[in-house]
């Protein structure tokens, strides 16, 4: 969304006006603007139009249905100028352009107290240019676009009394209703109307009883296969949603048959009770057993864990030590031959000496 807040001090709020307002006029100002119509009015105030402007490079051109809705308040208060896409059946998008999306843009103009030949003018828009587009390159595009269209509206505004000048009519239908010559449209046009088909229930057949003997003495004609018939669903004021039941289950009674109930005796009981504790006794010695002979496999394993990670620290000393002599005794070889070598190369710079 953008919102720009400005001031035109040679400009007046009903130039501005009429400079917005006027289809011939924004044909020489827009520089961005690809086609425009005037697809018709709804009454004095609101129309319905098509705009079709150009996007920069790579990007395709875009096109709007826009509904425009204005309101003069009078020479002391507010002009405003509203619009917002709107579907139209005469009017689906188009090859090689986008239908983009207007959610709202508005023009407020207002009278500058301070100065009476100056405006004040704020403008809202909030877009979608719908398409693939990254979120940053429609914010930058959005945050040029809007400061370019004032500098361009205050340009058109300056020049716009000398060209009205030049055209053959001086008409301006939004400010005197009985120079409108556009064609009267339904708003029923400009809604999305979806048809949802109704699932109407079948004709119920009644048989009357007449009819019923004489199918009990033709039992040879064939019959068409009953249908079953699914459960009505009912309503109920607590939101849930019960089955009506068949007539024969409403029939049945609801309160269910209680058996009566069988007891043990003492003796059953005494009985159950010394085999359990049997059961509990056999249990236990069996899990005593196997724990004593884990616990000294365990104690084992334990002692030769201990007698090997105490070889392994021998081994391991060992090793370090022989490690050891081997690196002193390197470093004492290396430091002999570069004694060696020292002196070597002062013999000879003492025998290469010209006394």
């Amino acid at each position: 969304m953008v919102k720009i807040h400005t001031e035109f001090a040679d400009v007046t709020a009903d130039i501005v006006f009429d400079v917005l307002h006027d289809p011939d006029y924004r044909k020489v100002w827009d520089s961005h603007m690809l086609a425009s119509e005037e697809i018709g009015i709804l009454n004095v105030n609101n129309d319905v139009g098509y705009y079709a402007m150009s996007c920069p490079p790579p990007l395709k051109p875009r096109d709007f249905v826009l509904q425009r809705s204005w309101l003069d308040t009078g020479p002391q208060g507010e002009q405003m100028l509203l619009s917002r896409s709107v579907p139209h059946k005469n009017y689906p998008p188009k090859k090689g352009y986008v239908r983009a999306m207007s959610y709202i843009t508005g023009f407020v103009l207002r009278t500058n107290e301070n100065s009476k030949t100056g405006c004040i003018l704020k403008y809202v828009a909030h877009c979608d240019p719908q398409g693939t587009l990254p979120p940053w390159l429609v914010n930058k595009v959005t945050h040029t676009l809007g400061p370019r269209m004032v500098k361009d509206l205050k340009k058109a505004a300056l020049g716009y009394p000398g060209w009205k000048l030049t055209q053959p009519h001086l008409r301006k239908p939004w400010r005197f209703p009985e120079e409108i010559r556009c064609p009267r449209i339904s708003i029923d046009d400009c809604l999305d109307t979806v048809t949802v088909p109704l699932a109407l229930p079948p004709a119920a057949t009644v048989s009357s009883p007449k009819s019923a003997p004489s199918q009990q003495q033709s039992p040879s004609t064939p019959q068409p296969p009953a249908q079953r018939k699914l459960p009505q669903l009912k309503t109920q004021t607590n939101g849930r949603v019960l089955p009506i039941l068949h007539k024969k289950a409403q029939s049945t009674p609801s309160s269910p048959v209680v058996e009566e109930a069988k007891f043990p005796k003492r003796d059953d009981l005494k009985e159950l009770l010394e085999e359990k504790r049997k059961d509990e006794k056999k249990k236990q010695k069996d899990a005593k057993e196997p724990k004593g002979k884990d616990g000294k496999e365990g104690l084992k394993s334990s002692k030769e864990l201990e007698k090997e990670a105490k070889a392994a620290a021998k081994e391991s000393k060992k090793l370090s030590k022989a490690a050891a002599k081997e690196a002193a005794a390197a470093e004492s070889a290396l430091a002999k031959k570069e004694k060696k070598e020292k002196g070597l190369t002062k013999r000879r710079s003492l025998l290469n000496l010209k006394f």
